[in-house]
């Protein structure tokens, strides 16, 4: 059919073959595979968590300070 063009894969080139790499496979200081469905945090806790909370102290007994007042 005039309309219908087909792959012809044998105009192509050969491609070489490919060197395996030992390197790929090789894994140092590199986090561990997880599944996909893994929700869990990687490490520890976030720093920033604390600064938060650190941060928000003051802010927190002045509020309580001013209730007492009041």
């Amino acid at each position: 059919m005039p309309g219908c063009r087909k792959f012809d894969a044998a105009s192509l080139p050969p491609t070489p073959p490919r060197r395996v790499e030992l390197r790929r496979y090789v894994r140092h200081n590199l986090r561990t595979p997880r599944p996909a469905n893994d929700n869990r945090r990687i490490g520890g806790p976030r720093i920033w968590h604390w600064a938060l909370v650190v941060g928000a102290m003051p802010t927190i007994g002045l509020l309580a300070a001013l209730s007492a007042l009041l």
